[in-house]
């Protein structure tokens, strides 16, 4: 195995984009997975409100005591210039105004004029504190209207509003393969990076002529050093493979082995096929080493734009969607988004079988394209050596 122990020492010397291109994907991927809570307590916002309490009553005492259940409440007399500057810089700010007869006009069972208040206009901590207050005069209000006393009806009114409701947010795990749809959905721009980058510098040296002269003049066949280079190469694809789309969604993030997940498997599967595909094609299709970051950049990037790997399906004009589906990507995303029921794609077998299939096709057609390349190399190749032997001595 000379072959591929070399390719393997080889690519072990190429491949750092490629692995930077595959960590950023994964530390991404997985951080994001494991800081996406499923659940989480609701917790009441609260203000910071500055009270100026001019009428000192029990009452107003009441209710400074009720605002500052769930608020942070603080008292003085802040000047006109301090509430502006106040409002401008805290949005969550609330300068509140207890009026001189507060408790006496409560207890007539007035409510108008009693208050006053400053606050950033219309913003969500106006209206919270606003409606708090509001609600806890309205039902003091109603206690006075029974009999109560200011002070007791305010008393009441804080028992009464006291009670509160437990509140849990939940975030239901889409069913099936819908909480992996955004992970899966980014395969095709990271095989692409990582399998061009890596591989064709690789491939594209050991097919150098002067190399294979030298393995060829030793007892490695011709079929011996093909196999081992394919096997070498096939190794590698297989590793990222396993690595990325069954050990990390399994062991990770702990995904059910499901029929959808075994469906979004074998879709992978077919694009890792395309992609071994292109390698081939690009490999034996240019013979500069710098050209392998213009096309892989051009490839992964172009694809991933029109095809739906950055850009949601339903976001892609109609045109575009007719050229992307000229490509694999887009198909794989097709499968993907059907898998999830998202992008507004249903998803069924005839669908799957059809999707899959046109990206096996897509690989037979740049393989097919590959060898048409190497017989054009090899017509050129024979026609420069019998027009070299027929030039005169």
């Amino acid at each position: 195995m000379q072959v591929y122990k070399v390719f393997m020492k080889i690519l072990r010397s190429k491949m750092s984009i490629a692995i930077t291109y595959l960590a950023i994907f994964l530390f991404i991927g997985i951080s994001s997975a494991n800081n996406s809570p499923n659940q989480g307590n609701f917790s009441e916002n609260s203000a910071g409100i500055i009270v100026n309490d001019l009428d000192k009553s029990e009452a107003s005492k009441a209710l400074i005591e009720y605002l500052g259940q769930s608020n942070k409440i603080s008292e003085g007399a802040p000047s006109d210039r301090e509430m502006l500057d106040g409002i401008y810089y805290n949005p969550s700010r609330y300068y509140l105004t207890i009026k001189e007869g507060f408790g006496q006009k409560l207890a007539g069972g007035e409510t108008d004029g009693i208050l006053a208040h400053a606050a950033q206009e219309g913003s969500y901590y106006e209206s919270l504190v606003g409606s708090k207050i509001d609600l806890y005069l309205t039902t003091a209000k109603a206690y006075v209207a029974a009999g109560s006393t200011a002070e007791e009806a305010l008393s009441k009114a804080a028992a009464a509003l006291e009670k509160k409701t437990e509140v849990t947010i939940v975030s239901k795990k889409a069913e099936g393969f819908g909480d992996m749809e955004s992970y899966f959905k980014f395969i095709p721009y990271i095989f692409l990076s990582v399998f061009i980058f890596a591989l064709c510098p690789v491939i594209m040296t050991m097919t150098k002529t002067e190399i294979k002269n030298r393995i060829f003049s030793s007892s490695i066949s011709p079929k011996r050093f093909l196999f081992e280079t394919a096997l070498s190469s096939l190794s590698f694809m297989a590793a990222i493979y396993l690595l990325v789309i069954i050990l990390i969604p399994v062991f990770v993030f702990k995904a059910d082995v499901t029929h959808d997940m075994e469906i979004a498997w074998l879709n992978s599967l077919a694009f890792t096929v395309f992609c071994a595909s292109i390698v081939l094609f690009i490999s034996n299709l240019i013979s500069s080493e710098p050209l392998v970051s213009l096309i892989g950049n051009i490839v992964s990037l172009g694809m991933s734009f029109i095809c739906g790997v950055f850009v949601p399906l339903q976001y892609l004009d109609g045109s575009v969607k007719t050229v992307a589906a000229f490509l694999p990507a887009y198909w794989y995303e097709i499968l993907v988004s059907a898998l999830a029921g998202s992008n507004g794609q249903v998803y069924s077998a005839s669908l799957a079988v059809k999707c899959i299939l046109i990206q096996f096709i897509f690989a037979a057609a740049f393989v097919a394209a590959t060898f048409a390349v190497l017989k054009a190399k090899e017509a050129k190749k024979t026609g420069n050596t019998q027009n070299s032997q027929a030039l005169p001595a």
